[in-house]
């Protein structure tokens, strides 16, 4: 069992990391996937991280840093880092040295506190984008614009869907012994 304070900071952590996995091949036109993994940067220890494979570490790095410089962004999308970096700070992943792609494999790989999400194929269009002005363009020949307002709409979404479901997934992991504090 978890005291107050523990179960707080791992259950309502400041805020998640939320990025892409790769949508299902078998069936690339299922509405629904598990495409989606979020975990909670401030649950890893500043002494864990010194362990971590140095992208991984450094991708970490700059998304506290971007975390920091929007306070009122609980999902924090790795695209919105990617944006951030190009936009506002005028770099890139690859010329910060950060295999991104690597990283982003391995945090799925690493013992850490994360949830797999069932994203649609809606919102997955918009956690897969970095661009100003995003056209998806269908099969059946049709496209359209995907809206800013509508890639908000979607980040509060998945807010208000991690407060619900993290608390009980932590409450979970704690009481099934697959989550341990020491």
């Amino acid at each position: 069992m978890l005291d107050s304070e523990m179960e707080r900071f791992l259950a309502q952590p400041r805020y998640w990391l939320m990025y892409a996995l790769p949508w299902p091949t078998t069936d690339p036109n299922v509405g629904m996937a598990e495409a989606a993994h979020v975990i909670a940067p401030s649950t890893v220890p500043s002494g864990q991280r010194d362990r971590l494979p140095q992208d991984v570490a450094d991708l970490l790095g700059y998304v506290d840093v971007y975390a920091s410089e929007h306070p009122d962004q609980r999902v924090v999308w790795f695209t919105d880092v990617t944006r951030w970096l190009e936009w506002e700070k005028d770099s890139s992943w690859s010329a910060l040295g950060v295999e991104w792609e690597d990283a982003l494999a391995e945090l799925a790989r690493l013992p850490l506190l994360g949830l797999y999400m069932t994203v649609n194929r809606r919102a997955y269009h918009h956690l897969i984008n970095t661009a100003e002005r995003f056209r998806v363009t269908y099969t059946d020949g049709h496209s359209e614009v995907l809206t800013d307002g509508e890639r908000r709409a979607v980040h509060e979404a998945f807010e208000h869907k991690l407060d619900e479901d993290w608390p009980a997934y932590v409450r979970d992991m704690v009481a099934s012994g697959h989550l341990t504090v020491g």
